[in-house]
């Protein structure tokens, strides 16, 4: 059953991979499509030619790059399904389901030291160097050249929140209450973040408030920008400026605002421990949002790995599709199987049989805007990774930039959501 037998849930398209037509529907993402359709093998390793699956399914790995309608190395990810789309899987030979190549693996179980391989006699050299440049890269050069944009023109607004989560919700929330027009962008095609996996975790807002805040938005003049990703935060003397690539018609735009929050949460944390990247490995966060939003039933027996209340609510919605699924603490030391996870040996020698791994740790803070911009980040020791210091109102040292929820270290949505509000009260002043 790779689909909850539920209408809203029934493929309405197909889309062909490397020849083949695999259902989809209209608009979700084609690793999605993949995964309902029982293909968690998509690519390809690049040098030893191991087997890889989509892991966050939010457009923060490279793990599901394929060539997509002649244009290669594209996140399938991030790529939205329609009738007749021609997907490719790249660097594999004749595909990654069935890779020939994948002998360079069972031929080097010590590995390659590429530098020191028949460097003598030079012919012998010269004709390894040729083979190695054939088998490396990702993908060919596009089909056709690249349409040519125009020069994007300056858009003012009173404010910019980049992230839609519950901390960018919050600020463009409060922003838009007093007036002010807001931009909020985010990189998905659906506003919510983390709300959108539906775990129904304590204190977390409605499912109907994004809805309510973008109305708000549009109400006081601002504007909801999905499906666009901030590229870069500039300071040239006036007020910041805040680039933004759009998807949907593919585009920059530049957005010069005199307040810019910066709310865009975490990234997926890849689990530590060997074959770690095996496919039917994902992120919890990202696996529950194709639960929810597309029905998807990934296995027959999930592991979460992970604590706390997120791990526990995760296994739970994996439960009701039926899947044999519960929630481990860890250490994991080595995942097993072969061209996907079939198991999970435990540090405290216990082995677990699992087809679907959905690690729960908290995201790692996507900080790199904030840094760019010059605000402070410092290491998070619990967290192990660095998040952006910020104060209670979001202010970052840096003038006109504001920081809140995820990107400032681990909270919950209701926690993220107020940080949010403090922030946008802060900006509107």
């Amino acid at each position: 059953m790779p689909r909850l037998p539920d209408p809203r849930f029934a493929p309405d398209c197909a889309i062909l991979v490397d020849g083949h037509a695999v259902p989809a529907r209209t608009g979700e993402s084609v690793a999605v499509a993949l995964l309902a359709a029982g293909r968690s093998l998509v690519s390809r390793s690049v040098k030893y030619h191991r087997p890889r699956g989509a892991f966050c399914l939010a457009g923060s790995c490279g793990s599901c790059l394929a060539r997509v309608d002649g244009m290669p190395s594209q996140r399938l990810c991030r790529t939205a399904c329609r009738q007749g789309l021609a997907v490719e899987t790249q660097h594999a030979f004749p595909s990654a389901q069935h890779d020939f190549l994948g002998l360079v693996d069972r031929m080097s179980p010590r590995g390659i030291d590429h530098h020191h391989l028949l460097t003598h006699p030079r012919l012998a050299n010269r004709l390894l160097v040729e083979v190695f440049r054939r088998l490396s890269g990702l993908g060919r050069l596009p089909d056709a050249a690249l349409p040519v944009s125009s020069p994007p023109a300056e858009e003012r607004f009173d404010a910019a929140v980049v992230g839609a989560g519950p901390a960018g919700l919050g600020a463009a929330e409060v922003l838009a209450a007093a007036g002010r027009r807001v931009l909020l962008a985010d990189q998905e095609p659906v506003l919510g973040g983390r709300l959108r996996a539906r775990l129904g975790l304590p204190g977390d807002p409605s499912l109907a408030w994004p809805r309510t805040v973008a109305e708000a938005v549009g109400r006081s003049g601002g504007q909801v920008a999905l499906g666009s990703a901030a590229l870069g935060i500039w300071r040239d003397g006036g007020a910041p400026l805040l680039v933004l690539l759009s998807e949907r018609p593919a585009r920059l735009r530049l957005v010069r605002a005199p307040q810019i929050l910066l709310c865009p949460g975490g990234t997926a944390r890849p689990p530590l421990f060997a074959r770690n990247d095996l496919p039917g490995v994902f992120w919890g966060r990202g696996l529950a949002v194709a639960v929810a939003e597309a029905g998807v039933v990934p296995g027959k027996r999930a592991l979460v790995l992970g604590t706390g209340a997120e791990a526990e609510a995760l296994a739970a919605r994996l439960a009701e599709t039926r899947m044999a699924a519960r929630a481990v603490a860890g250490p994991a030391v080595r995942a097993r199987g072969g061209t996907r996870i079939a198991g999970l040996d435990m540090a405290d020698g216990a082995s677990l049989n699992c087809d679907t791994l959905a690690v729960a740790p908290p995201p790692v803070p996507a900080c790199d805007l904030a840094r760019e911009a010059g605000a402070a980040v410092a290491l998070d020791v619990r967290l192990g990774a660095h998040a952006v210091r910020a104060g209670s109102d979001g202010s970052t040292g840096v003038a006109g930039l504001r920081a809140a929820g995820e990107v400032t270290g681990a909270c919950t949505a209701r926690e993220a959501a107020d940080a949010g509000r403090r922030a946008g009260e802060a900006a509107r002043g």
